[in-house]
Formats: C-alpha cells, structure tokens, sequence
C-alpha cells in the first residue's frame, strides 16, 4: 500500500495573493483522484492513499508533475512518500516507511532548491 502527505504553506500562499487556495489543492487532488482517497489532516495537510485493486502506483508517480510547478516548489512544506509493500507481497499490515520527496527534490532540483 502506498500513500502520499502533501502539505502546502497555505497561510503564506493567502498572504501573497498570487494563487488561488482552493485552485492548487484542486489541481493537486485531480493528480490522485483515479485511485486514491483524500483525508484532510488536523494541520491542513492532506493524505492519499491507494484504494486496494485499483492503480494508485501511476497516481503516486504522476504527482511528480507537481515538480514543474513552481507554485509547488514555493509553497510545499511537506510531501512525504509512504510505502510498505503490502500489495507487492499480498502482505496486509506491514509498517510504512517514509521518504521525503520535498528534501530530495530541494537537493536535486534547482527551482526547488531555490525555495528551500
């Protein structure tokens, strides 16, 4: 199973008043809508996560667009990777590993690495 943590500096982006709010979680959700369920969490942070028998590994790989979106790369403080393998070995339960997507692409990718 797999899910996703995304989490937008929201107070900022309302501040700066260059975007919509409610347009970037939009164009964030439609990124997992195929076959993910959205949970807002207590912060305002959201949590994908894969719908058992459907292809939620293309959902969670396509959210990489978000890395040529420099709304994305200005105002992401969190985009944490969970993965544990359950449906790869039909395992149920297995504990989630993290990986922090947000701190790799701010060390590889410039316009990130530009808003860190």
């Amino acid at each position: 199973m797999m899910k996703m943590e995304i989490k937008l500096d929201e107070e900022r982006i309302l501040k700066d008043g260059k975007y919509n709010l409610a347009d970037l979680w939009s164009q964030i959700d439609e990124e997992f809508e195929n076959a993910c369920t959205k949970e807002i969490l207590p912060d305002g942070a959201r949590m994908y996560t894969g719908i058992v028998g459907k292809d939620y590994f293309t959902d969670m790989m396509a959210s990489g667009i978000f890395t040529l979106y420099e709304w994305y790369a200005q105002y992401c403080v969190r985009w944490i990777w969970y993965d544990n393998g359950d449906d790869a070995d039909k395992k149920v339960g297995l504990p989630f590993e993290a990986d922090d997507t947000l701190a790799y692409y701010r060390e590889v990718e410039p316009m990130f690495k530009r808003w860190a």
